[in-house]
């Protein structure tokens, strides 16, 4: 495991990679031209990345094990599909990048299954590839029911984004995540193709005031997670306030359900995965095991930050539901982890019954004390990045930003 700070594992393990580059190398035989010398200078890179990391120590080392897991990735992308069958894979949990194993297994730091590097742990990049502009005929109106579309363009050259340019997340191509600017009216919605580009959606707003659109996208391009942003018109542009020093609250109730939130620490401190779970009981205070399948899983999880562009899209632990049928409940365990300090509105999305049930809960992630060693930021990729229009999202970990991106994809 490249996270590992025993100098004797260091070895072994170096060891034991040194010999996969070995074999490596024997079949790059099946890599030809130019794409033989770029993939020759990718192993001698990997080489020296695994000989900086076996001396390196904390911050040096994880920055070593970082480049490491890049060109591992980068080198099998050069082979065919015949030698990668015979290439061993590197497994890394999708919270704590800089721990990889060469085997499956659970992450020793957070306990999320790992997942093979090169299948979800593709480069990120600074900046967005994908714009969003969103198109409607009017400002929106409260409680009337609005028809809108998304916009979707590649910002290197102005080109529409079809799904043919996408790849499905959790049974979907394009999910749209969008909430007013006092973050208490959530929605979770998928547009269908209207026209070139373009993808219609509707909702029914609750509140006046600007509603804000973080379109979760994973590119064909990138093969990475990110955010495209675009605010909807409103009449009333930007009026209403977030509620200064809201509580936190995790219960909530809505037509009898109980909804609670607990985490393993009582204290959520920004940059450290906190592992939670949410409890639902049935309004006769007996445990619910009813939950259905919401898009290839028993719930999800959005999180927006008080600055109106930080927001966390949370997936439950677990494989991809794909009986419809099945039921879960009481309990849905997922891992928190936000960059930044500050009030998060985190919204559950479960479904009981056939009936969605959105409940609110109110988080704070507290400062990160001095001298923690929290895991390490990994440099940005395209994966967690988004389009930036308005002051918009950017992000890690599931999580956007005001700079306009949203880091690695989980599959």
């Amino acid at each position: 495991m490249l996270g590992t700070s025993s100098s004797s594992k260091k070895r072994q393990l170096s060891a034991s990679l040194a010999q996969h580059v070995a074999r490596l190398r024997e079949q790059s035989m099946m890599v030809f031209g130019s794409r033989r010398d770029r993939l020759d200078e990718k192993l001698r890179q990997l080489s020296q990345s695994f000989e900086k990391w076996e001396s390196g120590f904390r911050d040096a080392g994880r920055a070593a094990a970082a480049r490491a897991q890049t060109l591992w990735a980068d080198a099998k992308a050069f082979y065919p599909r015949e030698a990668l069958e015979l290439l061993p894979p590197l497994w890394s949990c999708p919270m704590h990048q800089e721990l990889m194993e060469t085997a499956a297994g659970n992450c020793p730091v957070c306990g999320m299954p790992l997942e093979p590097i090169y299948v979800t742990q593709p480069q990120l990049t600074e900046g967005p590839i994908i714009g969003a502009q969103i198109v409607a005929d009017g400002p929106l109106k409260t409680g009337k029911r609005a028809q809108l579309r998304i916009r979707l363009f590649f910002l290197d050259n102005g080109q529409p984004v079809g799904l043919a340019d996408l790849e499905e997340a959790h049974t979907r191509k394009i999910h749209l995540l969008i909430s007013d600017i006092a973050e208490t009216d959530y929605h979770h919605e998928h547009p269908e193709p209207a026209a070139d580009g373009e993808y219609a959606f509707s909702f029914i707003p609750h509140r006046p005031d600007t509603y804000r659109v973080w379109a979760d996208l994973m590119p064909v391009r990138t093969h990475v997670q990110q955010y495209s942003v675009a605010d909807i018109p409103s009449s009333t542009p930007r009026q209403a306030r977030l509620a200064e020093n809201e509580t936190e609250n995790r219960h909530a109730e809505f037509d009898g359900y109980r909804f609670d939130l607990s985490f393993d620490k009582g204290l959520i401190r920004e940059r450290e995965t906190v592992a939670g779970k949410l409890r639902v009981t049935d309004p006769d205070g007996r445990p619910c095991n009813k939950l259905g399948v919401v898009m290839g899983a028993f719930g999800h999880f959005v999180a927006f930050g008080d600055d109106f562009a930080t927001v966390l899209h949370l997936h439950p632990t677990g494989p991809l539901i794909t009986d419809l049928e099945a039921r879960s409940g009481p309990e849905l365990p997922f891992y928190f982890r936000s960059k930044k300090a500050g009030l998060f509105r985190l919204f559950a999305q479960v479904r009981i019954e056939g009936k969605d049930f959105f409940p609110r809960f109110v988080l704070r992630a507290g400062l990160r004390r001095p001298g923690d060693a929290g895991p390490s930021e990994k440099p940005f990729r395209v994966g967690e990045r988004t389009s930036r229009r308005l002051g918009e999202p950017d992000g890690e970990c599931g999580e956007a930003d005001d700079r306009g991106c949203q880091p690695r994809a989980r599959r």
